[in-house]
């Protein structure tokens, strides 16, 4: 998959170009396409609405991105409002405005005025220390019994997988997993995707034809755990992932984990529908179902999650259910094995992936974010 960026030059349906000393516009021809009108005012679009779709995935006739599709709702319902149009009546424009709204991003009230995730940057934390993280995020209370055997994270196996997606992050991820700490993450490529240059010196895995997600998230853990079989931590990163970047993150999770004895997982990620009220880690309380953006695994429960019927039983399910809810299933697995489930909040990770890679209209937006970014706490607590 291409990773080039559209401009407004480029555009195949930028058509008409008018430019004043105040403003350009243009007709998008992409809408005169799929409504069938001419001639009408809300096909005239500004250089905004241009710079926005360019920003966005390619657009087509089949499937709308956000910026396509509210410029498509604005000339159905005017259309509507018109009782038709010459090229488009009155069904036909609902039909339209139906699937307009369809395709616009779910975002709920209290986030129509929040930070654009996508763009947002950490760089200037790079520096930030150990015990500055720690003074946002506790660390977890230690056991005091001495004959508790608790396995101290020094070694590392990490993994970042990825597949195509219309929006590419994975290299902003990895660049960001790099910079973090750990400087030699495998990737597990599911399916037809152009890396970035930045990462050819990385060890990579390509899986022509795809897998699915699921398929691709289990074989990527067990080539982790057959190339270093004695590692501490087995760290599984998803492609739409951003850390903060700073060396010190690593350091900080080698002084967290492990808490406890025994095999164990850890989400590095909390979306905003896992939020606490007090600072630290927590132990999920029950099923794990939002997010497998970013997981440790100790290596007891690796070896039990790649032996576990579980695994098998939901690739087998039917209709191409075993190819995804790779978090469902995680959660599933840790209750039955009694396994426990740790997890931050604030969040150690973003979640930057606004278009899902398995469902072409699915929007990774709303509770699919971290509202509480440990970034956001360190740049205003």
């Amino acid at each position: 998959m291409s990773t080039e960026c559209r401009t407004r030059e480029t555009c195949p349906y930028r058509q008409s170009i008018t430019s004043t000393n105040e403003e350009e516009t243009a007709t998008c021809s992409l809408l005169v396409q799929i409504t069938g009108v001419d001639d009408h005012p809300a096909l005239t679009v500004g250089r905004d609405a241009c710079e926005a779709c360019c920003e966005s995935y390619p657009p087509s006739t089949q499937d709308l991105n956000p910026v396509v599709a509210s410029l498509l709702f604005e000339i159905s319902e005017q259309i509507v409002e018109a009782n038709g149009v010459p090229g488009c009546n009155t069904e036909k424009a609902q039909e339209l405005n139906r699937w307009a709204e369809q395709s616009l991003p779910a975002v709920a009230p209290d986030e129509d005025d929040c930070v654009d995730i996508a763009r947002k940057t950490y760089q200037h934390l790079s520096s930030v220390s150990v015990e500055t993280i720690a003074n946002h995020l506790p660390r977890p209370q230690q056991s005091s019994d001495e004959s508790e055997q608790r396995t101290r994270v020094k070694t590392w196996a990490v993994g970042v997988t990825t597949s195509p997606r219309r929006l590419p992050t994975v290299g902003r991820c990895v660049e960001s997993v790099v910079d973090s700490g750990w400087t030699d993450p495998v990737i597990f490529v599911d399916g037809d995707v152009e890396l970035p240059a930045s990462m050819a010196s990385l060890n990579t895995c390509r899986r022509i034809p795809a897998l699915g997600a699921f398929p691709n998230y289990v074989l990527s853990l067990a080539e982790l755990f057959m190339r270093d079989p004695y590692a501490d931590a087995y760290l599984m990163i998803q492609d739409d992932a951003l850390f903060l970047g700073a060396p010190s993150i690593r350091e900080y999770l080698e002084s967290v984990l492990w808490p406890i004895s025994g095999p164990c997982m850890a989400s590095l990620y909390c979306s905003k529908k896992y939020n606490q009220e007090s600072a630290g880690w927590h132990r999920f309380p029950g099923n794990w179902v939002w997010g497998a953006v970013s997981f440790v695994y100790s290596s007891d429960a690796v070896k039990r999650f790649l032996s576990s019927p579980m695994v098998l039983d939901h690739r087998a399910l039917p209709d191409d259910q075993g190819l995804s809810k790779i978090d469902v299933l995680l959660g599933q697995f840790a209750v039955s094995n009694d396994i426990p489930v740790l997890f931050p909040s604030p969040s150690l990770v973003q979640h930057i992936g606004t278009v899902s890679t398995i469902w072409n209209v699915a929007r990774a937006v709303n509770a699919r974010h971290a509202n509480q970014f440990i970034g956001d706490f360190l740049e205003s607590p």
